[in-house]
């Protein structure tokens, strides 16, 4: 099937081949390259050669090394017998060996050919994927909505012309003189005149502010990228493009649960992405930190860290689902949720789904009628709701008694050793490391192999620009399975599930892949994805102050003078804050458990506890449980 696809897009993209920039050719070349690297293990060496090499061997060189051992032995030449019997040797000899290769070449080659195939779709695959399912989901937007996302996708690439940046102002804002101005400052910025840029900016300033105000009320997540280009400000590749938070989570909690409503096509898309960068090479760093100490402190620390990992997920686990109950709800004019609760905090989603629960439950709606449907839908989306908060109260209990437990021998080394003996100790026994979030070669075709599979076994076909799934196009649900699926894929190969991992990766952004576009070939995919992977800038100061923060909140372990100038030198830590972290350690005492746990606390944990309504939606989605019961 993928065969016959290839033999399509290489028909169709012979007209433009016949006389591509040199930029392009570099870029198919660098990619085909790069495929034939991963793909081939070993060279294919002709059959004739291999003949000849047999028949060199049998018969010159046999002969030649028979009668010069025979002169060094002997002092005489050898029996023509012996020749014969050497010569016969090693012509069967190498006739077994051929046919042995024959055999591994009938094999491995074939599966090695397979391998280069399905990698080369794999990358072809995934940005037509991306493309596809980023309509899917604007497809699902209001027209006004869908106008300002399109915008922003234009306003995110790099190499969009200043009369697509002009575009992009009137779709978001409706205001032809500052699209205008916008278009007159990307012209001056792209020439380097700032002072020129700087006027135009002083100019516009009122109804800039103006757009800028109206968008945040309408949509305020398309704010920042509209005040970037006004202000002469534009994206660039080393910057790369920030990630959705927790799509990861989102992605294995609807994989768990076999319910699509908990991740959504953005997650859909971020998965896409990730394994485009994966399989491309991407290499995404994470720090950590080692103890040399005593191995009891040693396995706590570890035990430590592992509960701090742990309550870490049951709590992303408790937002994602909460949120995924809102989204249903919001999907649905029955519930009289507004869409826009959604992009509230946590605690203020809580409060508008508890609303929205108590006022469809009181219209008492019939089963089989959309209200109650919806309602059993929300229900059951409660029930998880109530499952993982149940989950996260025993992710705490058992990551309070790791605290403790660590705690507890801190102090008994604290007491027996001093505490300037002990912290000079610890100081020299933490080792801070540097980690890489990569495929290997056999992985990325492990990865493409099970990929074309999957999509082979759902009778995914491509004709043109689009997907077609059971002569349809393709659909939400099956796009997101697909992303799902992908995540199942590769959670093995790099540990995804893992929250150092997950953390690792969202805090690292996402390579800028504006430079793909429907229609190019795989070749070409691969050279620009290999390409734009390494252009992205990986900046780690972040991840060491949160080193920082963990060692000394957390564990009140020291940060010695020489660990600050390491974070500083290496990483680019803010000095003053890790000053800040070391001048002020925690105090101990009986409060040391608790400090901890409030460090790893989100606040939205926090202020869902100290909230009724948390309370009351649970309850009452218990109460609803068995008023649907009895009227089932």
């Amino acid at each position: 099937m993928f065969g016959r696809f290839r033999k399509r897009q290489q028909r169709q993209e012979a007209p433009q081949a016949a006389s591509p920039s040199q930029d392009h050719v570099l870029i198919e070349a660098a990619g085909r390259s790069r495929i034939t690297e991963v793909a081939a293990t070993a060279r294919k060496v002709p059959w004739s050669l291999n003949m000849l090499q047999l028949l060199w061997a049998a018969g010159p060189v046999t002969f030649l090394a028979m009668q010069g051992g025979y002169f060094l032995g002997f002092g005489h030449a050898a029996p023509a017998q012996n020749f014969i019997f050497f010569a016969v040797y090693t012509l069967l000899f190498g006739v077994i060996g051929l046919l042995a290769r024959f055999i591994a070449d009938a094999t491995r080659g074939k599966r090695q050919e397979r391998s280069r195939d399905q990698l080369r779709n794999t990358i072809d695959f995934l940005p037509d994927l991306l493309f596809v399912t980023r309509d899917l989901a604007m497809a699902e937007m209001a027209p006004d909505m869908r106008r300002r996302k399109a915008a922003e996708v234009l306003l995110h690439e790099v190499d969009i012309s200043p009369e697509g940046v002009a575009v992009a102002v009137r779709e978001m804002t409706g205001d032809t003189s500052l699209a205008a101005a916008a278009e007159q400052i990307e012209i001056y910025r792209r020439l380097g005149l700032r002072s020129r840029v700087a006027d135009l900016v002083d100019a516009t300033a009122d109804a800039r502010l103006a757009a800028l105000e109206k968008l945040h009320h309408d949509a305020s997540e398309l704010a920042d990228p509209l005040r970037d280009r006004l202000q002469g400000v534009a994206p660039t590749r080393e910057d790369g493009v920030r990630r959705i938070d927790q799509f990861l989570d989102r992605l294995f909690s609807a994989a768990d649960s076999d319910d699509l409503s908990r991740c959504t096509l953005d997650d859909t898309q971020a998965m896409f992405v990730l394994a485009f960068e994966m399989v491309n090479g991407r290499q995404i760093r994470r720090l950590s930190f080692e103890w040399s100490g005593g191995w009891r402190l040693g396995h706590a620390l570890d035990r430590l860290e592992y509960q701090g990992n742990r309550f870490r997920v049951a709590q992303a686990g408790v937002v994602s689902r909460l949120r995924s109950l809102a989204m249903l709800l919001a999907q649905s004019p029955a519930s009289g949720l507004d869409p826009q609760v959604l992009r509230s905090p946590t605690l203020g989603i809580g409060r508008e789904v508890l609303d929205a629960l108590s006022q469809l439950e009181q219209s008492r709606p019939a089963v089989n009628s959309p209200e109650g449907r919806l309602l059993g839908r929300a229900l059951r989306h409660v029930e998880d709701l109530r499952a993982a908060r149940d989950q996260l109260m025993q992710a705490q209990s058992r990551y309070t008694a790791a605290v403790e437990r660590w705690e507890a021998l801190r102090r008994q080394q604290v007491e027996r050793k001093g505490q300037q003996s002990w912290f000079k100790r610890s100081a020299r026994g933490i080792r801070v490391s540097e980690e890489v979030i990569e495929l290997a070669d056999d992985q990325k075709l492990r990865l493409a192999d099970q990929f074309c599979e999957y999509l082979s076994e759902l009778g995914i076909r491509r004709e043109g620009d689009l997907f077609y799934f059971g002569g349809h196009p393709l659909d939400a649900d099956t796009a997101k399975r697909i992303g799902i699926q992908l995540a199942l894929i590769l959670e093995p190969l790099v540990d995804l599930t893992n929250p150092s991992i997950q953390r690792a990766i969202y805090a690292n952004p996402a390579a800028y892949l504006g430079g793909l576009y429907v229609g190019m070939s795989a070749d070409a995919k691969a050279g620009l994805g290999s390409a734009m992977v390494r252009m992205v800038r990986q900046d780690l100061s972040r991840m060491a102050e949160w080193l920082a923060l963990r060692l000394t909140r957390i564990y009140h372990l020291p940060l010695s003078d020489s660990m600050r100038d390491f974070l500083v030198r290496q990483y680019g830590a803010n000095p003053d804050r890790l000053e800040m972290l070391a001048a002020h350690p925690v105090e101990e005492g009986a409060q040391a458990a608790p400090v901890a746990l409030r460090a790893e606390r989100s606040p939205e944990f926090d202020a869902m506890l100290q909230d009724k309504s948390w309370g009351r939606l649970l309850k009452s989605g218990a109460r609803y449980v068995q008023a649907e019961a009895q009227r089932s």
